[in-house]
């Protein structure tokens, strides 16, 4: 008798609780974005209609939800600017596309992940997440330049993973500068674009390549095992 009448409580308390989890990590997004790494736990849970030791109950402290919403702002902010870049009809279209949302709408969450790798440095602790986080990055990255600038024929200096890191290594180096500098930043896009793509070496004639019409590779992981079995870089071919 007892335990039947208990399940329903235990679930309406696991769900209740999952709300409160939700609440304050949409409540923190937001703060966060706004304030930064400064804002304090009470500013979340008001916005969250929350208390304080709940924060602390769900994540153990403000710089853990801190690096938690940091982590998915960069992954949101990468998906976003892969769909702004979806409908470009050439390579110089899609980088254009796909910097000019992550220097744009996207900086701030950029700049959110760059903050939290800086602090991780002092929390170990809380280093495991941000190299998910950076995984993700860099996988997705990949598949993103086997989808685009691989399928042109262009053939990469350097195996498609290192590629991958390398952009993002860039983006967080520029969205920083730019956060630093605000209106002095100096960068055009086309600068920004450059800088991010220099390694890669990326010929006219590869940049004004439409994009549609052309065949898309095999499975990316595929493509990334090939070339990182192969030893040695790929050299660019117009």
């Amino acid at each position: 008798m007892s335990t039947t009448s208990t399940a329903p409580s235990r679930r309406a308390s696991r769900e209740s609780g999952k709300s409160t989890r939700q609440s304050l990590l949409r409540a923190a997004t937001e703060v966060f974005a706004e304030h930064g790494e400064t804002a304090s736990v009470a500013q979340i849970c008001q916005r969250a209609n929350a208390f304080p030791n709940q924060v602390t109950y769900y994540f153990g402290s403000k710089e853990q939800l801190f690096v938690e919403v940091a982590c998915a702002a960069v992954l949101r902010a990468g998906r976003h600017a892969e769909e702004a870049a979806a409908n470009a009809t050439t390579v110089r279209e899609y980088t254009h596309a796909l910097i000019g949302s992550l220097l744009g709408s996207e900086a701030r969450s950029v700049e959110m992940f760059t903050t939290a790798m800086l602090l991780v440095a002092r929390r170990p602790d809380l280093r495991e997440h941000i190299s998910e986080t950076l995984h993700t990055l860099h996988e997705r990255g990949g598949d993103a330049l086997m989808a685009t600038l691989v399928r042109t024929g262009w053939q990469l200096r350097a195996p498609i993973d290192v590629e991958a890191k390398a952009f993002w290594s860039a983006t967080f180096g520029l969205v920083v500068q730019k956060a630093a500098t605000g209106a002095e930043f100096g960068y055009t896009l086309e600068e920004s674009v450059a800088v991010i793509f220099t390694n890669l070496q990326i010929p006219e004639n590869v940049l004004d390549q439409p994009l549609s019409g052309l065949e898309t590779p095999r499975a990316s992981k595929l493509a990334r095992g090939s070339s990182t079995s192969g030893g040695s870089a790929l050299k660019g071919t117009s």
